[in-house]
């Protein structure tokens, strides 16, 4: 894939409230966006177009010294809690189609609260488009190690009720459960708009292990990655 046929966006608000300023925040000696930054230039992606995407002065500083380009600030109406990753991804779309006239078929969206997302990992998903043509997606995942029989919801008197009756009780007999990690979202461009998410019909899984689906939101897990950072692609590369 001829890396301008995709819009690498890097989302970064400033409203942080589970860890404020974490976007900035120092992890193994670069703020937090500079992980993704780094991964990128690391990967086949590296003379893509990237755009950081962010509401924040400070946020848009420290990404520039990182190697990024931040051309905007983004408006109030996605700046706030209630502004979706669509909302942003699709708000860089359309400031390339307006300022350069671009329009690139892919788009691919680096959460820089996962740092620990290899190069790797991107070189992958860009394998997958060219082995099977008719995807529309790979998206990041781990492994779920339960299966719907072992999960439970509270109903309204407290009591576990289970979401599934699959029959299956122990872990190594599950059907190998994915959920999205949130480190990689690899989007058809046309589909995107179509369609309104991330997760199209004809969406393949990229599996990650633990530490490169670890997702920083709170102080704790900031924590893990501070403890982890040692056995992160950076380390050993």
């Amino acid at each position: 894939m001829n890396p301008r046929e995709v819009l690498v966006v890097i989302p970064a608000r400033g409203g942080s409230k589970g860890l404020p300023g974490k976007n900035i925040k120092p992890l193994g000696g670069l703020p937090l966006l500079g992980w993704s930054a780094e991964a990128l230039r690391q990967s086949h992606l590296r003379e893509a177009r990237c755009l950081l995407s962010t509401d924040d002065t400070s946020i848009a500083n420290a990404g520039r010294a990182c190697g990024l380009t931040v051309p905007f600030l983004r408006p109030a109406a996605l700046a706030g809690d209630t502004a979706s990753s669509l909302d942003v991804v699709l708000h860089a779309l359309d400031w390339l189609a307006d300022e350069h006239d671009e329009q690139p078929p892919w788009v691919l969206l680096l959460q820089p609260t996962s740092p620990f997302r290899p190069p790797a990992a991107i070189d992958r998903a860009l394998e997958m488009l060219r082995d099977d043509p008719s995807l529309d997606a790979v998206i990041g995942v781990k492994a779920l190690h339960r299966s719907p029989g072992s999960l439970f919801l509270p109903d309204a008197r407290g009591r576990l009720q289970p979401l599934g009756d699959d029959g299956i009780t122990r872990r190594q007999d599950s059907p190998g459960l994915l959920t999205p990690n949130g480190a990689l979202y690899l989007v058809r461009s046309a589909v995107l708009r179509a369609g309104g998410n991330f997760f199209p019909p004809a969406t393949a899984p990229l599996p990650m292990d633990t530490i490169a689906s670890l997702d920083i939101d709170d102080a704790t897990d900031w924590a893990m990655a501070e403890a982890l950072q040692g056995l992160s692609w950076r380390a050993i590369k």
